[in-house]
């Protein structure tokens, strides 16, 4: 764990503060090292320079605090668009200058901490999580992130990991020797598993 800001200012030159994701984040309710956390593709964005243009993912502790969430979301105005047994859904504008986001609340599981929910990412480059505070990464996350390499952390759901291959391959990211074999190898042992679930990043 180090510090987002720290870690900004030393790698970008580029105040914490001065980021979209501060911007949003200010906005929201506030994260914390018991949760809720932040996670996926808006970090890993913002970690290379970039706008996030993605959903902003939220990861929970337990459905009490997802609920409290969620509650302050709908006090804010945000629209909720779409509800299922895996995530929520919302859009709105939040934060200085009111910045329009879409937001998901993920809940097909719970978390201990910060470390529990980047281990269940599939890619390295997914393991990033932030509680207000301490950015939590993976032991080959940062150098795989600047190789633009695609290395496997985790195989859960293999067919939904093999289509991501192909998202990140547009932005590319170069998948590593290895990679794609695992996932056929995990897709072939398990053809009809979990078919439909797809990862939030």
């Amino acid at each position: 764990m180090t510090s987002l800001r720290d870690f900004l200012a030393r790698s970008t030159d580029r105040e914490y503060e001065a980021t979209t994701l501060a911007k949003v984040l200010a906005g929201l309710p506030p994260l914390s090292p018991n949760g809720p956390w932040l996670a996926g593709g808006s970090l890993r964005r913002t970690l290379l320079q970039q706008e996030p243009d993605s959903d902003f993912d939220f990861f929970f502790r337990d459905a009490e605090q997802l609920s409290s969430f969620t509650a302050a979301l709908d006090q804010r105005g945000l629209e909720k668009l779409r509800e299922t047994e895996h995530h929520v859904h919302y859009r709105g504008r939040v934060g200085d200058g009111g910045v329009p986001i879409d937001v998901q609340f993920i809940r097909f599981a719970f978390y201990a901490d910060a470390k529990a929910v980047i281990d269940s990412f599939d890619f390295t480059i997914c393991q990033f999580a932030f509680d207000g505070q301490e950015l939590t990464a993976g032991t080959y996350a940062l150098w795989d992130l600047g190789r633009k390499r695609l290395a496997v952390n985790r195989v859960t759901f293999p067919v939904s990991s093999m289509r991501r291959v192909l998202k990140y391959a547009r932005q590319g990211f170069k998948a590593c020797d290895g990679c794609l074999a695992t996932l056929l190898r995990a897709t072939a042992e398990n053809p009809a598993l979990n078919m439909e679930v797809a990862y939030v990043d």
